[in-house]
Order: C-alpha cells, then sequence, then structure tokens
C-alpha cells in the first residue's frame, strides 16, 4: 500500500534532516551535559566572533525587502499578470500574522518591554524605572518583534513564489536561488540548502513548542493551582501536537485559515480591551513616543555591537540572538508565506507580510508592554516581582489579573497561546512536507507526510523535557541558532537572486531557453511517432 498516494518522497531532502535530527537526538539524551556544552560553547563562539554580520546582514535584508516594494519590481504578479488570489485579503492578513511570530508575541508582550523597563541596556544611557526607560524599553522590543522579523521571512517567500509561480521551477528553498546556481538546485547544492533550511526550522519548532508548553502550564497554575509536572508537559504537547497535526492534514484552505481568522478576533480583541479598559490616554501617549523614538533610534539600536563591551554581552543574549532565531526560521515560514500568495503583487506581498503584521505587533506590545509599565510604575502592582518569582511565563496573567474581568480575559490568552502555537506548527508542518515530497509545486502535500513531520516534532519535544529537561530544549535551540549561520549567506544570495530573476532580460533569456526545451521535446515525440 503507497501511503504517498501520487507522490514521491523527495529523499534527497527528507533523509538528511530527519537522520540528523535522529542521532542528534540520541545523542544528546545519553550525553547530555556534554552535548549541550559544546553546543553552548559553538553558540558563544558564533554570537562574539561573528555578532557584528548578524547585525549588518539582517538590516541589509530589513532595507532590501522594503526597497523591493517601492521598486518596479513590486508591480510584477506572482504567478503572471492572469493570476488570481486563492484567499480573501482578510484571511490572507491573519494567516501572515498567526504563521509568523506570534506564538513569541503573545509570550514575551509583557516580558521584554518590563524587562528593559527595570534593566535598561547600558547602550541607552536611561536609567531604570524611569519614563526613558519605559519608552526605550518599549522601543527595543518592538525593534525586536515587529517589522524586521516579518522582513526576513518574506524576502525568502517572495522569492520562492516568483521562481515557483513565475518560472515554474519545484516549490523548494533551493529554487530561490536559481539565478546563482541554476540547474544546480537539482542536484546537492539544491538539497544541502533544502535540507539544511528543515534542520534548522525543526530545532525553533521544538524549543516554541517547550516555550509554549510551560507558558500554557503556567497558566493553568495560575488560573487553577495546577502545579507543572512532567505529565501536565506531556499531556499538553500531545494535546498540541493532535491539534497542529489535525489541522495540517485537513489542508492550508480549512484548518489554518479557520484557527487564524478565530486567532484574529481574540487578538484584536484583547488589544481593544487594553486599550479600552486600561490606561487608554497613557497608551496612546506611550505608543506615539515610541514609534518616535523607534524612528530616530533604528540605526543606532540595528549596529550596536557593542566593540567596548558595555552591555556586558546584553547584545549577544537579546538582539543578536532574536536576529540569529528568526533568520533560522526564515527559508520555511518564507515558503509558507509564498504558498497562500499567488496572484498577488510583489508590492501587496511585502506589505501583507511585513508592514501589517508589523503593525498589528507594534500595537500589541504598546498595549500589553505599555499597561505593565504603567500599573508597575503608577500603581506599584509589582508584576515584575511575580515574574521574578515564578518565571518570564507568567507575565501576561500577571497583568491581565490587573485588569477588568480575569477570569475572561486570562482564559482568551491561554487559548491564544495554544492556536497560535497550532497554526505556526500547522504551517510549518505542511510546508515541510511540501519539500520533502516530489510533485507538489503549491499543491496539498500527502497526509501521511504532514503526520510524520508533525508526530516527530511532538515526540522530540516529550524526549527532551522528559528524559533531558530544560538542558535537552535548550541544546535543540542552541543547535536551530548554530544552524542559522550559513543561512545567513544564504538569504544573502536570496536578495541578489531576487534582483537578478525579477529582472526583464533574465525572464526573456529564462523564457526562451525554456521554449526551446518545449521545441527539442516535441521534436522528439514527433520522431517517435514517425518511427512508430
Amino acid at each position: 500500500m503507497n501511503l504517498f498516494g501520487k507522490f514521491e518522497i523527495e529523499k534527497g531532502v527528507f533523509y538528511p534532516p530527519a537522520v540528523l535530527l535522529g542521532v542528534t537526538l540520541i545523542f544528546g539524551l545519553f550525553f547530555t551535559d556534554g552535548f549541550a556544552a559544546a553546543a553552548s560553547s559553538v553558540l558563544s563562539f558564533m554570537l562574539i566572533e561573528f555578532g557584528w554580520m548578524f547585525l549588518l546582514f539582517v538590516f541589509i535584508f530589513f532595507i532590501g525587502t522594503l526597497a523591493i516594494m517601492i521598486s518596479p519590481i513590486g508591480n510584477i504578479r506572482l504567478g503572471g499578470k492572469n493570476a488570481k488570489p486563492e484567499m480573501s485579503v482578510w484571511s490572507w492578513c491573519v494567516i501572515a500574522i498567526c504563521a509568523g511570530i506570534a506564538t513569541a508575541m503573545v509570550f514575551w508582550g509583557v516580558a521584554e518591554p518590563l524587562t528593559h523597563f527595570n534593566n535598561p541596556p547600558a547602550f541607552t544611557g536611561a536609567e531604570a524605572l524611569t519614563p526613558e526607560s519605559a519608552v526605550r524599553g518599549l522601543q527595543i522590543a518592538v525593534f525586536h518583534w515587529a517589522y524586521i522579523p516579518y522582513s526576513l521571512f518574506t524576502l525568502f517567500g517572495l522569492a520562492i513564489g516568483f521562481a515557483a509561480y513565475n518560472l515554474n521551477l519545484p516549490f523548494r528553498v533551493s529554487s530561490s536561488l536559481y539565478p546563482l546556481l541554476g540547474d544546480r538546485i537539482y542536484g546537492l547544492p539544491g538539497k544541502f540548502v533544502d535540507g539544511l533550511s528543515i534542520f534548522a526550522l525543526i530545532g525553533g519548532v521544538i524549543t516554541s513548542l517547550g516555550f509554549g508548553t510551560m507558558q500554557f502550564a503556567a497558566g493553568l497554575d495560575y488560573m487553577f493551582g495546577i502545579v507543572p509536572t512532567n505529565t501536565v508537559y506531556v499531556s499538553l504537547i500531545v494535546l498540541l501536537t493532535v491539534a497542529y497535526t489535525v489541522s495540517s492534514y485537513t489542508g492550508l484552505q480549512k484548518g489554518i485559515k479557520l484557527l487564524s481568522n478565530v486567532n484574529s478576533i481574540i487578538y484584536i480583541f484583547l488589544v481593544m480591551f487594553l486599550f479600552t479598559f486600561g490606561p487608554t490616554r497613557f497608551l496612546l501617549n506611550l505608543g506615539v513616543e515610541t514609534m518616535g523614538s523607534y524612528l530616530v533610534n533604528l540605526i543606532p539600536t540595528a549596529f550596536n555591537a557593542d566593540a567596548f563591551n558595555v552591555g556586558q554581552g546584553w547584545n549577544g543574549g537579546w538582539t543578536i540572538f532574536f536576529w540569529a532565531w528568526w533568520v533560522a526560521y526564515a527559508p520555511i515560514v518564507g515558503m509558507f508565506l509564498a504558498r497562500i500568495a499567488i496572484g498577488r503583487t510583489i508590492r501587496s506581498f511585502v506589505i501583507v507580510n511585513v508592514m501589517i503584521p508589523g503593525t498589528f505587533v507594534f500595537l500589541w506590545f504598546t498595549g500589553f508592554g505599555g499597561s505593565a509599565i504603567y500599573f508597575d510604575f503608577f500603581n506599584s502592582a509589582g508584576i515584575m516581582d511575580v515574574i521574578n518569582a515564578s518565571g518570564l511565563e507568567v507575565a501576561m496573567y500577571a497583568l491581565l489579573q490587573n485588569m477588568p474581568i480575569p477570569m475572561l480575559t486570562i482564559p482568551l490568552g491561554i487559548m491564544a497561546l495554544g492556536i497560535s502555537f497550532v497554526t505556526l506548527a500547522d504551517s510549518m508542518t505542511s510546508t515541510i512536507a511540501v519539500m520533502t515530497t516530489k510533485n507538489t509545486h503549491s499543491n496539498e502535500p500527502p497526509a501521511a507526510m504532514k503526520i510524520f513531520w508533525g508526530l516527530m516534532t511532538g515526540a522530540v519535544t516529550v524526549l527532551c523535557l522528559l528524559v533531558a529537561g530544560t538542558v535537552g530544549t535548550q541544546a535543540l535551540q542552541t543547535m536551530s541558532i548554530v544552524s542559522s549561520f550559513p543561512i545567513f549567506f544564504i538569504e544573502l544570495a536570496v536578495l541578489i537572486s531576487v534582483v537578478i530573476m525579477t529582472s526583464r532580460q533574465f525572464i526573456n533569456k529564462y523564457n526562451s531557453e525554456a521554449d526551446k526545451v518545449i521545441d527539442l521535446e516535441e521534436k522528439t515525440i514527433e520522431k517517435k511517432d514517425a518511427t512508430i
């Protein structure tokens, strides 16, 4: 019985990351301390020696994506002039928000602004617990989570989308490098790029599932007094794994579309709730100040390499770490974004995948982070004290406890966290399944392949938490960051590739060569018919 129907496994892409993940997991489980120590050492080396490169490259990708948006390239339609979109603008926008960094947004919305408010980075020159540290703290959080991360995903997405829809190349990350690699995308170089992208992403999703489980468990403890144990963790992971595997099984146009629409309603409600029943005037004023600070301090913050180590490693633990984290996700998230964008122009693709979700994240952080700062600064609510006592995972719950109707808003926050992770894991599972099967192009991959990757992710997370504990999840997180190092160079090549393959000269040349191939095939068929 063929579980994959008319599809075949893309062996060169499927087996390397699957085997490497399994071997790494086994090694990590049996040699936990040594593996974690080695991975941590490699990560520290990368952050110290190449931190400057991470900062420089990410800013280039951000500016490059915006430049493409406003350039004549932005007028090009993915799929050609006659291509029609497959979903509404609303569904497109909410999926772009929910399938990106929504889980992390829920986790860090309160935690990061409040952390920087209490312990401002040295390069800001701000004193702790002052209005200046409040504005800069929120500005830095928005800098880390809003527009720049989405630009990293979008750059890959528009390259993959153009290659697949306009050049009829395979729906793979490697296809985005066709102008530079040519037909070698079908060989070892292309398979290396695709396999590396999958491996980097899996470590990221596993770690996100670990963080999400911690915040879920903290919410249950906060609401119902259910103390987090291994049994609770396993139960939550199994529940989440089943949810995103089933959602992925139902297909792109059903599961993730429905969940994203539901989650968007919860998101919008929570943000409106905070701006309406929270310190409204304060949030509006703080939001305007933060946007001004973002514009003024964008370049100094982006290029803060801290050559004299004034911040004592702050930059490596925050900005550089986040950039490496986002880049690890970028190829696969970008590929997913491309799958839902046929019929859209490149300009609208950038607007929907960078500007709209970036602005929503800005509002989210202003509402959640700004409210937490307000309650601690003016009301001595002690939200930071709760975080220090119970961990970052309780930050959102500690804030909502200071607001009206916490018995409604806290469960909604927990629900938003759960759906956010399901949509993220769903989109990633489905996209990895596309890459590891042949002849899918933009179609749905076989259910068996999606189920395999979904269960693999959940099983590895359970093993990490039960056998290796936090050391295991930290090691996998470190692996993902380390494997993102070559992806920085791949994304730089992708930026160059986009400029080349969207040029009229390249398109004409490509079409001419494609016509020659078709003519040759037709002549071969005619000769065979004549012979018969």
